[in-house]
Order: structure tokens, then sequence, then C-alpha cells
């Protein structure tokens, strides 16, 4: 996933959404816009990565089409 792709997570204190890139939730430490309160990236981290992948793996569908199990549906067992 693009590091300039914006997302929207919700901050573990207050709820509200944060809206940013993802390197801003990748910072070593930064506040919540709407409580600011303290924040690190650990926090984020996970919901990082699962978008990350997710996004990886949309990319390569698009490139290589989507991914078949070997066969085509039509056998018969």
């Amino acid at each position: 996933m693009d590091a300039e792709s914006k997302v929207a997570l919700d901050c573990p204190y207050c709820g509200e959404a944060i809206y940013g890139t993802l390197d801003w939730f990748k910072r070593t430490y930064s506040t919540c816009p709407n409580c600011d309160k303290g924040l690190s990236a650990g926090q984020f981290s996970a919901v990082v990565a699962d978008l990350e992948q997710a996004m990886d793996a949309s990319i390569e569908e698009m490139v290589h089409g989507t991914p078949h199990g070997g066969c085509c549906g039509n056998c018969k067992d």
C-alpha cells in the first residue's frame, strides 16, 4: 500500500476517526488531533500491516488476475 494513501482509523482513547497517511500512523509518537492524547506506532501496527497486506494482494490480483485453484470449475469429481 502506498505510504501516501489516506486512511481513517479510530483513536484508541476517544474513539474518534483520525484521518491521515499510513506514514502518519507509523510515526513513533504522535497525538490524536481530537483528544490530544499521545499515540505510538505500536497502537496501529496490526491494522496498518493488515491494510498494507490487503492492498498488496489487490495489486497482485490486478496485475496477475484472480488466482485459480488449478481447476476451471467445469470438472466433475
